[in-house]
């Protein structure tokens, strides 16, 4: 008897569990899937999609992107100046999307990053993170190195907040960046994750539905981020560009949150002016599907 009472206890242990994840993990069909994956990663406020005219959807409810035009979106395809990743272009939402834009203030303010790492590839908690870590520095420098930037670290961790920040000094030859002006730095802050039973079934499919280490993106200061510095020397680096490589170049699992008015698309110091999340190189907009 004490046996069987164990096992029912344990069942319904693992049943509660099952439904606590399938609660906070479920997918939203009348979301776009921008919304449910920042939604998954603990963003719960301030998350909006944009419904879109009739007219942009056809009888399925899927966008018809083909009929919107032959602009290129600065965030998206050949028009972000991305060489080597294959994106396909979204069509005219340089010129649609902005007359449709959910106003900045509907979001996240700041940039941020959540994962699901497969639970393999770290022992721990700790583990998890250290190598997240290095991961993220070392493709970071490499790509804003293809760009053109020099990188210089600095010699102690910037706190903020009782957090503290891995930095690293840019300076591009003849450009705005430079070492001894300060004036752009790359940041980066990478919390401890927590281990989950199953990533979302609709995250990447490489660890879709696994055990994972979670590192989520709460509505607070203790949330992974990498960005590079809001001072003049943005004028110079194309962000757009540096965060669609970057992705592209990183596991799947990796995801960037781009908040808007803060990515830069460099040249003449424009920024996009709603926000888009990064999958695999590939952006997912905030566009609610059609009803």
């Amino acid at each position: 008897m004490i046996i069987r009472y164990l096992l029912v206890v344990a069942t319904l242990m693992m049943t509660g569990c099952a439904l606590q994840f399938q609660k906070t993990s479920s997918y939203n069909e009348e979301w776009s899937k921008a919304k449910n994956m920042v939604h998954s990663a603990g963003m719960h406020k301030q998350m909006h999609d944009q419904q879109l005219p009739v007219g942009a959807y056809d009888k399925e409810g899927n966008l018809q992107e083909h009929k919107l035009g032959n602009i290129s979106h600065p965030a998206y395809g050949s028009g972000s100046g991305v060489v080597g990743v294959n994106i396909r272009p979204y069509g005219a939402f340089e010129r649609f999307y902005w007359g449709w834009t959910v106003p900045g203030a509907s979001h996240y303010s700041d940039h941020r990053l959540f994962a699901w790492m497969p639970d393999e590839m770290a022992e721990d908690e700790n583990k998890a993170r250290e190598k997240m870590e290095v991961m993220l520095s070392r493709a970071s420098l490499a790509i804003l190195e293809e760009m053109g930037y020099r990188n210089q670290a600095f010699k102690k961790p910037f706190e903020l907040d009782e957090l503290n920040f891995k930095q690293w000094y840019l300076e591009q030859p003849g450009g705005i960046c430079s070492f001894a002006r300060l004036n752009c730095v790359l940041s980066l802050y990478v919390p401890e994750p927590v281990s989950v039973s199953q990533a979302p079934y609709f995250s990447y499919y490489s660890i879709a539905g696994q055990p994972a280490w979670f590192f989520a993106s709460e509505d607070s200061d203790n949330y992974p981020r990498l960005a590079i510095t809001q001072a003049e020397g943005l004028e110079s680096i194309s962000e757009n560009v540096f965060y669609q490589k970057l992705s592209a170049r990183l596991p799947g699992w990796v995801y960037f949150y781009l908040a808007p008015d803060e990515v830069g698309t460099g040249g003449n110091n424009m920024t996009i002016a709603y926000p888009y999340v990064l999958e695999k190189g590939i952006p997912l907009l905030f566009i609610r599907p059609a009803r």
